[in-house]
């Protein structure tokens, strides 16, 4: 009955706006079965957001908003036994279904905080990342791709090692190098330390050395700081936050976004004008077709295909390519 109340209370928010959605996640952790989460808003659509641990409430759930909301959002993140996804797709019939990673809007949130946070300028900026898990991983090639030196503080020196030899594989090779936090100098102070574990932080005093005044730390696993850190943290006002996911909120509405579905339905594929065949949005075509920068209304011609993903010289061009050339050209010249 409580859950009830709960999902026609988000139902009755969510009536007001021009566009509905709700969005159903699942964590690894250990947690309650149900819990609304902070509602999200973005252009004319609005969110409610639950985190569902039992098959039951995410059956309820699915069931009651189905038809009354015109998106709903599934975490496609399989973390536990329940596959939310393989539920939904047997429930819902009449909104549409979308799938979601979570853990991509996570690193898109964190990575759009720091960059706030740093102007956008994280050029030989010194971060340190808690945690060897899957986002901790993300979040420091991203950083270290951004040009920050970023140091690794895992559970043991063997994994802060294995880790950071793996990621420094990935990067460009002119990045700063990846390393662990044993190698930051004691007098150094991190610009930003961001911590993804899946639980409490064990070496909190091992961190304190490296945090000053100007450090911004971030909880993205949230509840990786012990009360007492958090409140020194404060008492030095030195500025310490929990991540929200809402700062990502843009990515994770991107396959249904306006831009991407025209770039789809206008852009990408193959058609023709005339007996021409043109291509556009990357879409490799046989050798001849006319590459334009639009298949539905072309307004720039790029060039002709030469059947192995690229384009032709103006050397290579043979009387055919330059008939077809001219015919595309013509066209475009007469719809403007």
């Amino acid at each position: 009955m409580r859950i009830k109340k709960l999902l026609q209370t988000e139902l009755s928010h969510l009536k007001i706006h021009k566009q509905s959605s709700i969005m159903i996640s699942t964590t690894a952790k250990h947690a309650l079965d149900f819990r609304v989460l902070p509602r999200r808003t973005i252009s004319n659509t609005t969110m409610s957001c639950f985190m569902i641990n039992s098959e039951e409430y995410l059956k309820e759930t699915i069931t009651f908003f189905d038809g009354e909301v015109d998106y709903i959002y599934i975490d496609i993140e399989q973390k536990q036994d329940l596959n939310i996804f393989e539920l939904a797709r047997n429930i819902v019939k009449k909104s549409k279904l979308v799938t979601v990673k979570p853990n991509d809007n996570t690193l898109e949130s964190c990575d759009l905080l720091i960059r706030n946070h740093l102007k956008d300028d994280l050029y030989n900026k010194k971060v340190v990342v808690i945690g060897t898990g899957n986002l901790a991983s993300k979040i420091t090639l991203r950083l270290a791709e951004r040009q920050a030196y970023v140091y690794i503080m895992g559970r043991t020196n063997e994994k802060e090692k294995r880790i950071s030899e793996a990621l420094n594989l990935f990067l460009p090779k002119n990045s700063p190098t990846i390393k662990t936090i044993e190698q930051m100098q004691l007098n150094e102070k991190a610009d930003v330390v961001v911590s993804f574990l899946s639980g409490r932080i064990t070496k909190e005093k091992d961190l304190l050395p490296f945090i000053g005044l100007n450090s911004f730390i971030i909880d993205g696993g949230i509840n990786n700081f012990s009360s007492s850190f958090i409140q020194n943290m404060l008492s030095r006002n030195i500025k310490i936050t929990r991540l929200d996911t809402r700062i990502g909120f843009s990515y994770q509405m991107l396959f249904d976004n306006d831009y991407t579905q025209d770039f789809f339905n206008e852009i990408f594929g193959q058609a023709k004008i005339g007996h021409v065949t043109i291509a556009s949005g990357g879409y490799i075509g046989a050798e001849g077709t006319v590459i334009v920068d639009n298949i539905t209304e072309p307004s720039q011609v790029v060039g002709i295909a030469d059947g192995g993903g690229g384009v032709k010289t103006s050397e290579q061009l043979s009387e055919t390519d330059r008939s077809r050339l001219h015919k595309v050209e013509e066209a475009i010249s007469t719809s403007s």
